[in-house]
């Protein structure tokens, strides 16, 4: 009885050892994925268009690959270190009915913004990346076109109703801007 008890306690041990270093190993391998950022092909917007769909991003967009929230963080602040037009803050609000997009953006331009377009991405409470659109991507566009008092150093505030946010949890929200066009006619667009 002694013995059985002695193995079973080691089996326990070792079983333990092999969850864990295949549990980080896997973490790791999904925390350090070196493609982060992917330009879209018409496969990857066709299933989120169509009656009822929230707008996706135009052919061609960059936008994040599902990555968690602390990569993603990482790879955004690189990636709109020099933008004009940037987000301070973003979350999803849920009503009883509905869902709603909402972002603040600071403009860190030098001109009065008009208009704008961009890509937000949504998040679960846990830093997971979590489905805002029709096709079960977890990004959808955004844009505003008629900005009134928007100058330099200014915030503007977005609402943006979500049709497809499908339940998912969704609550924080990371987002870049891919277009600004400025008052005095000047644009900015990423390349």
């Amino acid at each position: 009885m002694r013995k059985v008890v002695i193995v079973g306690i080691a089996c326990l041990i070792v079983g333990g050892v092999i969850g864990w270093v295949s549990g980080r190993f896997m973490l790791e391998r999904y925390w350090t994925q070196p493609l982060v950022l992917k330009r879209l092909a018409e496969a990857d917007v066709q299933p989120s268009k169509g009656e009822g769909a929230d707008p996706v991003p135009p052919v061609g967009s960059v936008v994040l690959r599902p990555a968690p929230l602390a990569l993603a963080r990482v790879a955004l602040a690189q990636l709109t270190r020099q933008d004009p037009l940037v987000l301070t803050l973003g979350d999803v609000a849920r009503g009883a009915d509905d869902s709603h997009l909402q972002l603040d953006l600071t403009n860190r331009g030098k001109c009065a913004i008009s208009s704008f377009a961009g890509v937000a991405y949504g998040y679960d409470a846990y830093g997971k990346p979590s489905r805002l659109n029709k096709g079960g991507e977890n990004y959808v566009a955004f844009g505003e076109a008629q900005v009134t008092d928007f100058a330099p150093s200014a915030t503007h505030t977005l609402s943006m109703k979500l049709h497809n946010d499908n339940n998912d949890h969704a609550s924080l929200v990371l987002a870049h801007v891919d277009q600004v066009k400025c008052s005095d006619g000047s644009s900015w667009a990423r390349k």
